[in-house]
């Protein structure tokens, strides 16, 4: 039996971005810089970039963050295909939140509103 191939983080975030184009309305009240700090085999630095000309995605650390969310790059594709709770994963300590937290929890707002 073979196993289902997981995105890479880049692909990951490749569906972000288009998400974030086609749902502009997701992103409303949301404006902000967060970053992502992805671990393990498949970890980087993204930005999710929500402001005037629009929302999108980045690759590294182009922008001054408001919030800093650092999770394993495995753990982090749970929490966007939904089946890793974002507030269990913080309770947890597998997710790790620095900044404006008022921020961080309008983010889970916009990550529900995508499915993958």
């Amino acid at each position: 039996m073979s196993e289902l191939v997981k995105p890479s983080s880049v692909e990951v975030f490749e569906m972000i971005d288009a998400a974030l184009k086609y749902n502009q309305s997701a992103t409303e009240g949301k404006e902000g810089i967060y970053q992502f700090n992805l671990q393990g085999d498949d970890g980087g630095i993204y930005q999710m970039i929500i402001d005037e000309a629009g929302s999108r995605i980045a690759q590294g650390e182009k922008y001054e963050s408001q919030v800093t969310l650092t999770i394993d790059s495995d753990d982090f594709r749970e929490m966007v295909a939904g089946t890793l709770n974002p507030t269990a994963a913080f309770m947890s300590g597998k997710l790790k939140i620095n900044g404006n937290m008022g921020l961080a929890l309008k983010l889970q707002t916009v990550l529900n509103s995508f499915s993958f």
